[in-house]
């Protein structure tokens, strides 16, 4: 038998068990259970409880005498959640049945039992005097977990002093009054620590705790000791584990001035900038207490280098605009400084027409990380193009410089130069274009998962003053574009997503405005169920002309049905329009439908498919859209 603290005096200290976590168990349902003795038992049904020779079947059976408790019981055990994987021989059971006395005694501590009872049976023989030898192969077995649950314990008045000085700790959760369960204490604790360091005392810390019941009075007494040190700064920064990559760079990206004071998410900043240059497989950087400076932290980034080049493929498919596969081969570290070199590669529009109607991109961009600083990186980019949708055809080659500064973690902003040459055709006169632009973009950004978010907000606001050579139109484009994503649960596993862009060019006339600059919508990035630049003024042979201004909306219903399968109810609605007023000039178009999403750890497989509420001759009655990630 184990005694849960069930004593007949006050005073007993139960801090070591109250360290130990309930670890969760498998779920377990009781539509497996079925009654068993007057309401206050149960019993687990076994997958085959007749006899097998060479392995160990049982049932358990669950009895207490507080049927609230059950659930916790059984969710605590281990007997229960593995039963259906028999043990591999008789010391196995038995030492799952040893395992299970922990984890129950924690897990009623959890819900503030402190003085209750536990038995584990084995065939009616209570555990601790079942033989180690015993044969319980080839026999079916019964296990009976028994619990006397006692009384529910409240806390005392707790009595928690920081370097000595009393501290209010209602506002962490320990009041008197409220019930004792183990978890509220090790959060209220946690909670204070975290408060301190994040203060800049790195070591901060309890140096006393003492937790007692009182069996007299059913009250739990809560004695906290916390010290928290010198405030710390942050001292000598060094780096192990780096082989390709020199120190210093690391050290400089990571952004740890010597001096500043420390604080935990100084050092989550340092190890997101470090795994954000691909270069890594893993970050860890480790404190270090300084014998003759307690004011001072030293800081050790220990890193794990993966390997510096890379293949990639992908691929895209949808009845609208057809399939489309892309390539990459990047590497990652290419003078010893995280600098980038990727050179890339696509084909779209697949199946949609002949050789004539394909797309095709490549590209070769370098990327320079600390370019001007920690927070300031470079990228160059060369690219070739030749487009074939349906507004015009166009063969062109563009040479881009941007610098990014990152002003805050979540707030950034890019800005560069743009120089383009293109043939363009559009109804079939064929006109040369050279244009520079100014592109400059702030971006916000809180999302917990760029691929498949379930919380945070994502914003950019977009500006592009271009000037035109052969028409001498000058012109600004700009957008604006957010999303935002709502959690109903603890697990996000119904998740509610919202997007809306607008953008509008401002200084030309559209007949001024190259047709490829103007603003297009439809497509699986935009209003599902239309094809790609569907959704907006035309000609009268039917030809999308593009705008002046767009605007976007769409709503998602994401539930995650299982681990691996999500499903997907949605809205779009929007288009582009004639004046550089959104919503003027033009009609709005709306698709509906569902999707299936198959998750993965480097994000979802997306499947689409989308009504338009709005037909339009000569385009498909439907959308089906393949890709990875999130729609948005």
């Amino acid at each position: 038998m184990s005694n849960l603290v069930r004593k007949g005096f006050a005073g007993i200290s139960v801090v070591a068990l109250l360290s130990m976590a309930a670890a969760p168990a498998s779920a377990f349902s009781l539509s497996q259970l079925w009654p068993f003795g007057g309401g206050e038992a149960r019993i687990t049904s076994a997958a085959n409880l007749e006899p097998v020779a060479g392995e160990v079947r049982y049932a358990t059976q669950i009895q207490v005498d507080n049927a609230d408790l059950e659930q916790v019981i059984a969710n605590a055990s281990l007997l229960v959640s593995d039963q259906a994987e028999a043990p591999e021989d008789s010391v196995s059971l038995l030492t799952r049945a040893r395992v299970d006395q922990k984890r129950i005694v924690a897990a009623m501590y959890g819900e503030a039992y402190y003085g209750a009872v536990l038995k584990i049976l084995i065939n009616g023989t209570p555990l601790d005097q079942v033989p180690l030898d015993v044969n319980l192969e080839g026999k079916a077995t019964q296990v009976t977990i028994q619990v006397e649950a006692g009384p529910q314990f409240v806390f005392a008045t707790p009595d928690v002093r920081t370097n000595g000085q009393p501290l209010v700790v209602a506002d962490y959760g320990l009041r008197a009054g409220d019930v004792a369960k183990s978890d509220v204490i090790l959060e209220a604790q946690n909670a204070i620590l975290s408060e301190w360091r994040d203060k800049g005392y790195a070591f901060a810390e309890v140096v006393d705790r003492t937790i007692e019941a009182d069996h007299r009075t059913n009250q739990l007494d809560v004695t906290l000791r916390i010290e928290t040190g010198q405030l710390a700064h942050i001292g000598n920064v060094r780096v192990s584990g780096a082989k390709d990559v020199r120190e210093q760079t690391i050290i400089e990206i990571a952004d740890l001035p010597r001096g500043e004071i420390y604080r935990p998410q100084i050092t989550k900043r340092a190890t997101r900038n470090l795994q954000e240059l691909g270069v890594f497989n893993s970050v860890v950087i480790k404190r270090e207490r300084r014998a003759d400076r307690p004011d001072l932290v030293d800081l050790n980034i220990e890193v794990s280098e993966r390997k510096p080049r890379t293949i990639g493929v992908g691929a895209t498919i949808g009845n609208t605009d057809g399939l489309g596969v892309e390539g990459f081969w990047v590497h990652r570290n290419l003078f010893g400084s995280a600098e980038k070199v990727r050179v890339e590669g696509s084909v779209n529009r697949i199946g949609q027409g002949g050789l004539d109607q394909l797309d095709f991109h490549t590209a070769l961009v370098y990327f320079k990380p600390n370019a001007f600083g920690p927070k300031t990186s470079f990228e160059g980019k060369i690219s070739f193009d030749i487009e074939n949708p349906k507004a015009f055809t166009k063969r062109g080659g563009k040479i881009e410089a941007n610098l990014t500064h990152d002003i805050t973690d979540e707030l950034s902003v890019r800005g560069g130069l743009t120089g383009e040459y293109a043939v363009l055709t559009v109804d079939g006169v064929t006109t040369n274009q050279s244009i520079v632009s100014a592109p400059f973009e702030l971006t916000y950004d809180t999302r917990d998962d760029a691929l498949n978010p379930t919380e945070g907000i994502f914003a950019v606001a977009y500006a592009e003053p271009t000037y035109a050579f052969d028409s001498g139109a000058q012109f600004v484009k700009t957008s604006v574009k957010a999303s935002t994503y709502y959690a109903f649960d603890d697990e996000a596993k119904l998740v509610l997503a919202g997007r809306a862009a607008a953008g509008s060019i401002i200084g030309a006339d559209l007949a001024d405005v190259p047709v490829d600059r103007r603003f297009f919508a439809g497509g699986a990035g935009s209003i599902r169920g239309y094809a790609f630049q569907a959704a907006g003024p035309r000609t009268g042979a039917g030809v999308p002309t593009g705008g002046l201004s767009y605007f976007e909306t769409s709503a998602e219903v994401r539930y995650k049905a299982t681990e691996q399968i999500g499903v997907v109810g949605f809205v779009d609605m929007g288009g582009a329009f004639t004046s550089n007023i959104p919503g003027q000039g033009g009609d709005i178009y709306t698709g509906v439908g569902v999707g299936v999403r198959y998750l993965t750890p480097l994000g979802p497989i997306r499947a689409d498919l989308a009504i338009p509420l709005k037909n339009i001759s000569g385009e498909p009655n439907y959308g089906l859209y393949l890709g990875i990630g999130q729609a948005f």
